[in-house]
């Protein structure tokens, strides 16, 4: 084994005194973790090597969500229904409108596109029960990010009984405002209101302008994400089931608008000093001393028909510089995911090399000679890439080293023109050349294989 060192400093990575960055396991048992050690003796110029990856926060919260999505829990359910395979039960809710609905989340993958799904089903429907199929064309329309996007409904005899399902976007860890409060997951900020506010304002808008009404909006029926993310999860299932709940639509998008001012009432409900006690009637909630001038105004307007018309205009005319908050927040949300989805794109730069390098490595060309990596460009690849992976150190202990491999394929992929000194595994032979110097054998290599590999198709 090789124990080449490179003539010039890794000066794109920060490692320690020996040359190796530190590596520990997380106590979740998550995927490779890396930790570099903290030295007073780091450059100014010397990245660590977190900066070449994503966002640590942002990569476990994804990873979390990846794992929610592809697992199944074990239940009765059936395997498949409609178009929908592994299906897994989410939460069961009861929405209340004039009567109740219970409806059971469920999560399924579509075999159409391998995408995974809500199917929110209502079960036990009635044989001489017609659901309104055909609503859902004007629900399909409607795009809002607070909006569950629906996709189809379908009558189904796969539970055992006749049920109604409504397929909505699966949104991961997202669970009902309801269960939230239950397991004390949800914030008591008044900034954190106001986002409610602001995002169940921006989710009815949309709704109410394709002439379309909610009816069965609340706390069990808004979804909250880990992020604080609002999604109304029950758009269309009102209108499927033929629901008369308001003589007319202005009724009902009046109806939905002062359901935002009941969820809020939930959510203060928790606080007993927001709740007010009067001698004679049943407590009041009402805003604590904690609360602005401006969330009591807006609170007095969604609860007390202060007016007799709630719209959207006089919500974000009471919310003021709050919107501007909202808009601020998801900037820099925005401006984080894109930072991250710039190192994953030079990332994808780094796999499409190391493809490259092990399509020509320890490999015959077309023409059956077994030596053609051991020769010529392709053997001073073959160098390189032992000299990236295969190092030891003083003792022949092998050397798993991130931050060594991250910057010497950084620079690789750079065409730097620094030096680095490549030794054969039996140290009988050392070179000297130059990244743009490897970066060129491996092209001319790859290009060598691509006819022959046309051609194996």
């Amino acid at each position: 084994m090789q124990t080449s060192k490179m003539v010039s400093d890794l000066s794109l990575v920060a490692i320690d005194s020996k040359g190796a960055a530190s590596t520990t396991k997380d106590d979740s048992g998550d995927d490779y973790f890396m930790k570099l050690p903290q030295s007073n003796s780091q450059t100014p110029h010397m990245q660590s090597v977190g900066y070449f990856a994503i966002d640590e926060n942002l990569r476990r919260a994804l990873a979390r969500e990846m794992h929610t999505t592809y697992s199944v829990d074990d239940s009765e359910l059936p395997f498949q229904v409609h178009n929908y395979y592994s299906l897994s039960p989410l939460e069961t809710v009861e929405a209340y409108t004039p009567g109740s609905v219970k409806q059971q989340a469920i999560k399924a993958q579509s075999i159409s596109d391998g995408r995974h799904y809500t199917l929110n089903r209502i079960a036990g429907l009635q044989s001489g029960q017609k659901p309104e199929l055909g609503v859902i064309d004007q629900w399909r329309q409607v795009q809002n990010p607070n909006v569950a996007h629906v996709h189809e409904a379908f009558i189904t005899h796969a539970f055992g009984d006749n049920s109604l399902v409504v397929v909505h976007d699966y949104k991961p860890l997202a669970a009902s405002l309801v269960s939230k409060i239950a397991e004390n997951q949800v914030p008591a900020s008044e900034g954190f209101l106001w986002s409610i506010v602001l995002q169940l304002t921006s989710a009815l808008s949309a709704i109410h302008a394709a002439g379309l009404a909610v009816h069965m909006l609340d706390a069990a029926t808004v979804l909250l994400s880990p992020t604080n993310r609002v999604y109304i999860g029950s758009g269309g299932l009102a209108d499927v089931l033929s629901m008369q709940i308001s003589p007319s639509i202005e009724v009902a998008q009046q109806s939905d608008l002062r359901s935002i001012g009941q969820i809020l009432r939930v959510l203060l409900n928790r606080n007993p000093e927001n709740v007010v006690a009067v001698q004679g009637q049943p407590p009041m909630v009402m805003p604590g001393l904690a609360y602005s001038a401006e969330f009591k105004e807006l609170f007095r307007y969604l609860n007390h028909h202060v007016t007799p018309v709630i719209t959207v205009e006089d919500i974000l005319r009471l919310a003021g510089s709050r919107v501007l908050a909202e808009l601020d927040a998801a900037r820099r949300e925005t401006d984080l995911l894109l930072d991250n989805l710039r190192l994953e794109m030079a990332n994808g730069r780094l796999v499409r090399l190391l493809c490259k390098m092990n399509f020509i490595t320890e490999r015959e060309d077309s023409a059956g000679d077994s030596k053609w990596s051991e020769t010529g460009d392709r053997y001073l690849v073959k160098l390189f890439r032992d000299y990236v992976f295969h190092m030891v150190d003083e003792s022949s202990r092998p050397v798993a080293n991130m931050a060594h491999v991250v910057g010497n394929l950084n620079r690789l992929d750079a065409g730097s023109p620094e030096k680095v000194m490549l030794m054969s595994r039996d140290e009988k032979s050392c070179l000297v050349v130059s990244y743009s110097e490897v970066k060129r054998c491996i092209e001319g290599a790859y290009q060598e294989l691509v006819p022959s590999a046309q051609a194996w198709k």
